[in-house]
């Protein structure tokens, strides 16, 4: 489901991020899906499934595969997911090779493993993002730091304060999602490999081998249990995204309060402009933050309903997942840039200001 509201160019890239968007793409999605197919049948040859000469021959079509994405598209229609399609121009490609594509994997296996290789690209971009947001705190505090401030509790004057203090607050919560991304990362860098109904049975009694290989291959762990109806991962992973957003939301919510007239706190060069009031200069990079981060935490709550998953697979809650775990990380990835254009618009804090 898109947005077409708020990602239509006329908001330009306010409410969008384009290099969230293009690791989530159905082009990186489908690349990646190709990558497990690919593991898949290194798998089967070192497990003695297939034979070498047979496996070689699919690998190499593999290689130079390019995949047909309207059909893949007609297939999800048909089928309710895009793996099926992908299967068959695969193998129709691996010619005598075709037994060496997808034998014994399922659909899950294929979807769950691609999106975590994704969601694992999208924590390096943020990862990256959010370094050059303590960068950019680092120099605030370092020019503005010792400034008187008055500090405010429920938005009334409390005690006075410096401007050091407030910038540690907000890199405080920046920080910690940084901290946490290690962990995140260990929690879905796990291949999804189980089978028809997740015991990883099927193949041969070969599933602890296929299993190594293919996390060997992929750079995923391997020897935890399977999480076909445990997505808790995922969750874990919007709950991170709320946290990211949230700390974001913090700096743009006080720059908004501290940039208003009469309080006058913070000086911003740029800004947004009125329609209607020539003598306005809107703190519009502070809102967005607040509103996205709004959003994100909206929309966990909406990705937590993907943990009733019942019995060995279900349909509607994958489905949800899919629905939502874009949307929210393009939000962030909002969020991560919109915050670093609006800290590099700050010209002087403090009460002076």
């Amino acid at each position: 489901m898109t947005d077409t509201f708020a990602q239509s160019d006329v908001f330009g890239d306010l409410l969008r991020d384009a290099a969230v968007a293009d690791l989530l793409s159905g082009a990186a999605f489908t690349a990646r899906m190709v990558s497990f197919e690919q593991a898949w049948t290194i798998a089967l040859r070192d497990a003695v499934i297939v034979d070498v000469q047979t496996a070689q021959v699919a690998l190499d079509a593999i290689a130079d595969f390019i995949p047909d994405i309207a059909d893949l598209g007609a297939g999800s229609d048909r089928d309710g997911l895009p793996v099926p399609a992908l299967v068959r121009q695969l193998q129709a490609a691996a010619g005598d090779g075709a037994i060496a594509i997808h034998k014994g994997a399922t659909s899950q296996d294929v979807i769950d493993t691609a999106i975590v290789l994704c969601l694992l690209d999208v924590l390096d971009l943020m990862e990256t993002r959010l370094g050059d947001i303590v960068a950019h705190l680092t120099r605030l505090k370092s020019a503005h730091g010792a400034k008187p401030l008055m500090g405010r509790t429920r938005m009334q004057a409390a005690n006075p304060m410096t401007t050091g203090d407030r910038i540690a607050a907000w890199t405080a919560p920046v920080t910690g999602a940084l901290a946490r991304l290690p962990a995140l990362r260990a929690e879905i860098g796990k291949l999804q490999y189980g089978g028809a109904v997740g015991n990883r049975a099927g193949v041969g009694g070969h599933g602890a081998v296929i299993a190594a290989s293919l996390g060997r291959t992929l750079g995923l762990s391997h020897d935890g249990p399977v999480w076909h109806n445990d997505r808790s991962g995922f969750v874990s992973f919007g709950h991170w995204l709320v946290l990211a957003s949230g700390a974001l939301a913090k700096i743009g919510h006080d720059i908004a309060l501290m940039a208003q007239q009469g309080i006058g706190e913070i000086t911003l060069k740029g800004g947004g402009g009125s329609s209607a009031m020539p003598h306005k200069q809107n703190p519009i990079k502070a809102e967005v933050l607040v509103a996205l981060a709004r959003y994100v935490a909206g929309q966990q709550g909406t990705l937590g309903g993907a943990l009733i998953h019942e019995q060995e697979r279900s349909g509607s809650a994958w489905t949800l997942e899919w629905l939502v775990l874009p949307q929210m990380a393009e939000a962030t990835g909002a969020s991560l840039r919109h915050a670093a254009d609006l800290l590099d618009q700050i010209t002087d804090m403090g009460s002076a200001a």
